[in-house]
Formats: structure tokens, sequence, C-alpha cells
């Protein structure tokens, strides 16, 4: 007999997932909690944002890329706070949260370069993607065993 044979069903029971998507997520380890990474800005709020002014529009070099829809991304203007990197543009996802891209990302998106097999989507949607077409992460899999393995001793 082994040591998991004395574990009671109605612990465990709780710890089951409730359907075939959560599954095979949790069979895998997996899970779609999901936090940005430290140098991108991604919000569930709406980010402050800006249309360009007279000044900027009639620059050369200027594009307004507002209103430009591409894949899941809508640009709904610039982001007010400047970077010293360049202009970034707000954009809004249909899922509905909002993340900052650069000109560079737009344009090459509006123009089909970046998108491939892939359509623009802000990262969160991008991730949970990943999951749903079988993305697995041996660490993140590994930390889950090595829980569950401590949850029955």
């Amino acid at each position: 007999m082994t040591r998991l044979a004395n574990i009671d069903f109605d612990s465990v029971a709780p710890l089951y997932p409730s359907d075939k998507v959560a599954g095979r997520v949790a069979g895998r380890g997996e899970h779609f909690e999901w936090s940005p990474p430290p140098t991108s800005v991604h919000s569930a709020d709406p980010i402050e944002h800006r249309s360009p002014t007279a000044a900027e529009r009639i620059m050369p070099e200027f594009v307004d890329l507002t209103g430009i829809k591409s894949g899941r991304l809508t640009v709904l203007g610039m982001a007010v706070d400047v970077s010293a990197n360049g202009t970034r543009w707000v954009v809004r996802c249909v899922c509905g949260s909002y993340e900052l891209r650069r000109t560079r990302y737009i344009k090459a998106c509006a123009a089909g370069e970046k998108t491939g097999n892939n359509e623009p989507m802000c990262q969160s949607c991008a991730y949970t993607k990943k999951l749903r077409q079988g993305f697995h992460n041996p660490k993140k899999a590994a930390a889950a065993a090595q829980a569950i393995m401590e949850a029955a001793r």
C-alpha cells in the first residue's frame, strides 16, 4: 500500500479540475495567472492618452496612427508621458486591456510585416493563446508537481 492510498477523497476532490481545459492546464502545472514583464505597460484600466498636436502633424516624418486597427489591437492615441526612446501609442485589445506600443511596431503590423501566423494582440491574450496551443513550461510544471507532493505528505 502506498502513502497516497491513505489520502481521503474529500481532501483531494477540490483539487480536481472542473472542465476539460482546466484539466489539461492543471495537468501540466500551468495556470492562467499572468503578470506583465517589468519593462512593459499593461493595464485593465484605460491609460491616459492624447491626440497629436498641430506641431507634430506638420512634421513630414510624423504619421498619425490614431484609429488604426491591426489584429486585435486598436490605436487610441499617443501616450501622455513621453519616452526618451520615441513615441509610444496607447492601444486597446479586444479583451479590454490597454498597452503601450511603439510607432515602429504599429506600422509593421499595419503593413503585415510583424504578423506572420500570429495576429497582433496584447501580451495577456498572447500568453493565453500559447497555453491553448500546448505551450508547456517545464519549470512551472516541476514546481506545481513539487507542491502537490508536499501537500500529499
